[in-house]
């Protein structure tokens, strides 16, 4: 037999009357202000030229030095930041910058870190790419975008029973640095500063000589 259905009833809306005798409880279940949890605001993403800055990694008498991404290749890089007068109050500075620059600029060898690019901005928000022959130094801040390494020698050595290497990860480390400043006096350099705050190390463990500024 066919089972006798009830007959649909019309749904309506409510007077404002009946709104106020169930309480606005019956639809929205009402939360104490206690127990909201605020986001801090997101900071802007900040771009210089084609690389988004992310996080601090270091910083020392020259400058910050933070991590970027090239947004065209998105590969992972260090920047470091000088800023003008931050360089005039040091001795020799800003002659050092330069120096390290220029060198950089043409050594190549996968145990010297890599300049990948210079950006330097006369005025704030106005980012104008490095050129050759131009003094950086006219500018408000200057962005050394290098390679990037994940942490220092010293970082190391400190985070390891008695602070040094077992004898063969010290071995290799140094047959590295062997090869990399045979590199730079091949080519009529001179490093002067050789110490483990200056050898920086790659995630695969690549050694790489930095801070070239006392250089001749």
């Amino acid at each position: 037999s066919r089972m006798d259905l009830p007959e649909p009833q019309q749904l309506g809306m409510f007077a404002e009357s009946e709104l106020m005798s169930v309480g606005m409880d019956t639809f929205i279940h009402r939360i104490d202000s206690t127990e909201v949890i605020y986001q801090p605001r997101r900071k802007r993403a900040k771009l210089i030229g084609k690389y988004l800055m992310g996080d601090l990694l270091g910083e020392g008498s020259y400058g910050k030095v933070k991590e970027m991404l090239d947004s065209e290749t998105l590969c992972r890089r260090a920047v470091k930041i000088l800023k003008k007068k931050k360089l005039r109050r040091i001795p020799n500075g800003e002659a050092n910058v330069k120096k390290e620059i220029q060198l950089l600029r043409r050594l190549r060898h996968k145990n010297v870190i890599q300049l990948v690019d210079v950006l330097y901005n006369e005025e704030k928000q106005k980012i104008y790419p490095f050129a050759q022959g131009c003094c950086f130094l006219n500018s408000a801040l200057t962005y050394m975008v290098m390679e990037y390494c994940v942490c220092g020698m010293q970082e190391m050595l400190d985070s390891v029973p008695e602070k040094r290497f077992p004898v063969f990860q010290a071995h290799g480390y140094f047959c590295q640095l062997i090869d990399g400043l045979e590199y730079l006096h091949s080519q009529g350099i001179v490093h002067k500063d050789i110490k483990p705050g200056n050898l920086l190390l790659t995630t695969n463990g690549t050694l790489k000589i930095s801070d070239l500024g006392v250089a001749e």
